[in-house]
């Protein structure tokens, strides 16, 4: 599920890196309307058609059947990032933004208006989304609440998005002396960046509960479990609540809030229904891990310093490389321009992100199971976890790379190692080498970037 807010982030940036041509010719409303709903639908219509035919192998003994139940999250993750390409053809050879600026001229914000070019990308990722989960889950499922889901997973890291493209809406029409000197200081665009991005993360329980439909927890027997955990792990938090999905059978929980008076604990309606007592308290203890070991201020770190290190990279890197590039090549093929800040983005969030994410898996598991004593529960806890959200128990390494959390598999080995008093897993107990790192390196990249201004 995590990849497809990164490819959809990546074609946010890729829609607002792209330059539009110096001259603009009127465009004919059908004929391109007609190629931009075409190849928006075709990683739908791949899907639906693997959706057809797999079922008939899975069953059986065939090699073939074999081969796409081992590469069934492989496939699903080509046809998201397919998803992208198809956005990029829309984008960068169909013209896209300048079609939604002509035939939609009339809407004065020019940033929030060009961000409707995103809509042919969530419509992609959200319809493969949907034929795969019809896939795997059958017709149990309500495809209006599907449907709800993932639209506001989607919207959850577009809204931070859209507040500052609305901020830079604002900002334009300011008057030129001021606009000239936000020019002079780019860096204060970070900083109008920063406030957008703590927000996001103080205020994610408000915006979880508005989102999601949720209730307090009622089970009288639950509840005073869960707090006496928290106590013994000396968590704070505001209050335990119970997300509701319906017929989508979610099982999970998390921690949401980087302060402790709006701090929330959510568990999923599912988890109440199909997980012990003893299983729902070691999920639990893991999101109490989260918060033990500050993993949301490092996250919070972490996405500073990609704002602090990328102007570095930008200046240093990307825009000398540009300048060796011929003019006729960068005029002629736009997204060469954006591709160094593509990948850099990549690199960072994608494979940074997810590996550090991953580490911080195995910590939560570690303290889950040494907190409660119960590492027994637990695995039970991982396989029916994997079961209920139709999640592979063993994933290749090139695949878990794009993922935030290791396999189950290697979870399971993980707790094991634990059973077994591996001494190599102590260095889990405290805060890990990469946060250390992080923690040394925005103040040395600020100071670059003052240098570099200066």
């Amino acid at each position: 599920m995590g990849q497809l807010s990164i490819i959809f982030i990546i074609g946010f940036l890729c829609l607002f890196s792209y330059e539009l041509p110096a001259s603009v010719e009127k465009i004919s409303i059908v004929p391109r309307l007609f190629w931009h709903i075409i190849l928006t639908f075709i990683p739908i219509l791949i899907s639906y058609l693997i959706s057809s035919v797999a079922p008939r192998f899975l069953n059986s003994e065939k090699s073939i059947g074999k081969f796409l139940e081992s590469r069934f999250g492989t496939i699903r993750l080509l046809l998201e990032v397919l998803c992208l390409g198809t956005f990029l053809c829309n984008l960068y050879l169909l013209d896209l933004l300048e079609f939604i600026n002509i035939h939609l001229s009339f809407f004065p914000f020019i940033e929030l208006r060009q961000s409707i070019a995103l809509l042919p990308l969530m419509i992609s990722l959200i319809g493969v989304k949907l034929v795969f989960h019809s896939m795997s889950q059958g017709d149990d499922v309500r495809y209006g609440e599907l449907l709800s889901f993932h639209i506001k997973f989607l919207l959850i890291p577009l809204i931070p998005l859209l507040i500052y493209l609305t901020t830079l809406d604002i900002l334009d029409r300011l008057p030129d002396s001021v606009l000239e000197f936000l020019v002079k200081h780019p860096y204060l665009f970070i900083g109008l960046l920063l406030p957008v991005l703590a927000g996001a993360y103080i205020f994610a329980p408000l915006l979880m509960r508005f989102m999601w439909k949720t209730k307090a927890l009622t089970d009288v027997v639950l509840k005073e479990r869960l707090e006496e955990l928290t106590k013994k792990s000396q968590t704070k938090y505001k209050d335990i609540v119970v997300w509701q999905t319906g017929s989508l059978l979610i099982a999970n929980a998390a921690v949401a809030g980087t302060l402790h008076w709006n701090r929330r604990i959510f568990i999923t309606d599912t988890l109440l229904k199909y997980f012990t007592d003893d299983q729902i308290e070691t999920i639990v203890a893991h999101e109490l891990g989260h918060i033990r070991f500050k993993h949301i201020p490092t996250y919070v770190l972490f996405s500073c310093l990609y704002l602090v290190s990328y102007p570095v990279f930008l200046i240093l890197i990307e825009q000398p490389i540009l300048k060796l590039l011929p003019t006729t090549l960068l005029e002629n093929y736009p997204i060469i321009s954006s591709a160094g800040s593509l990948l850099f983005f990549i690199l960072y969030f994608v494979f940074g992100f997810r590996y550090i994410s991953r580490r911080f898996e195995y910590q939560a598991d570690l303290y889950a199971v040494s907190l409660t004593n119960k590492p027994e529960a637990f695995i039970s806890a991982l396989e029916r976890l994997a079961l209920f959200n139709n999640i592979p128990k063993y994933v290749r390494r090139i695949v878990e790379s794009f993922n935030t959390h290791p396999s189950i598999h290697r979870r399971i080995e993980f707790v094991n190692r634990f059973i077994k008093n591996d001494v190599g897993i102590m260095r889990f107990y405290d805060y890990l080498l990469e946060t250390k790192i992080l923690i040394i390196l925005l103040p040395i990249f600020i100071t670059v970037i003052l240098i570099l201004i200066f």
